[in-house]
């Protein structure tokens, strides 16, 4: 396995190392840390440069070489300083610690698409004070435009956990089963617990998820139909989940699929929520479906997204 580690020193990207236990990874894994110092202040200021002279051209440029590796310098310590801290929680990794100058979105993305990485962990705000909706521009890039899956890490404030709680939002769809695969694949601890929730939305019913409620019990109808939507989207999960030796409790819900996972996370405070990067809606934003989008936004958690 591959993990691109986006980091900037800020307190959210070293939860966002310490958060890594709860993500169930392997035992080996090829890690890089990567920190990118952002030269915002270039020493562009000298008076009275013509654009015919060469007299200032060569110091001035000097003096930008130099700047520029001053920051680099800093990052190459910061990231040292990550990648000597994941060496000692998880030994059998190969950790290897990366600096560059320029913009930490573009470059984090850059070295993704590069790289190719199984996963990317940033976390959910980073040093700029200036953030984008409700995550940080750089976390916000990377769930948008990586190709890989991203890990959008966030302390936990649903509540303190004696279990690692691994919330799921199935909807059938190929990036559903995907998720699942993915978290009946990484290595738990025994306390972990897994929830599926299912949610079926009647306002905008996709070709493979609508089924009748029982609007007294808010649950589905028990009809053949109902049985056989339960079957594809709780079941079946659950059963790969169960045989990866993994505790499986499930929930279904009736209303907003974003809006439902949320409050499933509120009620049963998991420390990680996982969803797939688009479901079977008709309606897709960027790169990204709109419950994952929304998830990744407001959950009170970590998140993974998995493409």
């Amino acid at each position: 396995m591959k993990i691109l580690i986006g980091y900037d020193g800020s307190d959210v990207s070293n939860f966002a190392i310490e958060d890594l236990v709860k993500a169930g990874l392997p035992e080996e894994v090829d890690t890089v840390v990567l920190t990118v110092g952002e030269a915002w202040g270039l020493p562009t200021s000298i008076d009275r440069i013509s654009a015919g002279s060469t007299r200032f051209v060569h110091p001035t440029t000097r003096l930008i070489e130099s700047h520029l590796e001053e920051v680099r310098e800093g990052a190459r310590k910061l990231a040292e300083t990550a990648a000597t801290r994941l060496k000692v929680m998880f030994p059998g990794w190969q950790v290897t610690a990366e600096a560059m100058c320029g913009n930490a979105a573009n470059e984090i993305i850059t070295m993704a698409d590069e790289w190719e990485p199984n996963l990317l962990v940033v976390g959910s705000h980073g040093r700029s004070a200036i953030g984008r909706a409700l995550l940080g521009s750089v976390s916000q890039k990377a769930l948008h435009e990586a190709r890989c899956p991203v890990r959008i890490a966030r302390r936990n404030q649903y509540g303190e956990n004696t279990s690692n709680r691994v919330l799921i939002g199935v909807d059938g769809s190929p990036n559903a089963i995907e998720v699942v695969k993915t978290v009946a694949g990484r290595s738990w601890a025994k306390n972990t617990e897994i929830r599926l929730i299912a949610v079926d939305d009647p306002f905008t019913p996709s070709s493979a998820v609508y089924i009748l409620w029982n609007l007294d019990e808010n649950k589905p109808t028990d009809n053949e139909q109902s049985r056989e939507w339960i079957g594809k989207l709780i079941d079946a999960p659950a059963e790969v989940l169960r045989s990866a030796g993994l505790q499986v409790s499930h929930n279904i819900r009736w209303g907003d699929p974003a809006n439902m996972i949320l409050q499933e996370a509120e009620g049963w405070q998991p420390d990680t929520i996982f969803v797939g990067a688009r479901g079977l809606g008709r309606f897709k934003r960027f790169l990204l479906g709109s419950v994952s989008s929304a998830v990744a936004a407001k959950a009170m958690c970590s998140v993974e997204v998995i493409r």
